[in-house]
């Protein structure tokens, strides 16, 4: 599972913190271009982003990879 979910304590907050200075980071968009092999619309990113906020203020963990993969299929059903 690619789980999502908010940092353990401030010593991993503070790690991630230093890889994302060291350009360790990636767009959100670019990585779920990885996962669907094009480029999402600014409106699909947006939607996975609010999923993903909405998990870490319910304090939730979710496979990032699976939510992508279904929330394409269900754009595609409504295209």
């Amino acid at each position: 599972m690619s789980g999502v979910r908010k940092p353990k304590d401030e010593t991993e907050k503070y790690r991630a913190r230093i890889a994302i200075a060291q350009g360790k980071g990636r767009t959100l968009a670019d990585f779920i271009e990885d996962i669907l092999k094009e480029k999402p619309e600014e409106e699909f990113v947006d939607a996975v982003r609010n999923r993903i906020e909405l998990a870490h203020e319910q304090e939730e963990t979710i496979d990032i990879v699976a939510l992508i993969k279904e929330m394409s299929e269900i754009q595609n059903q409504w295209a």
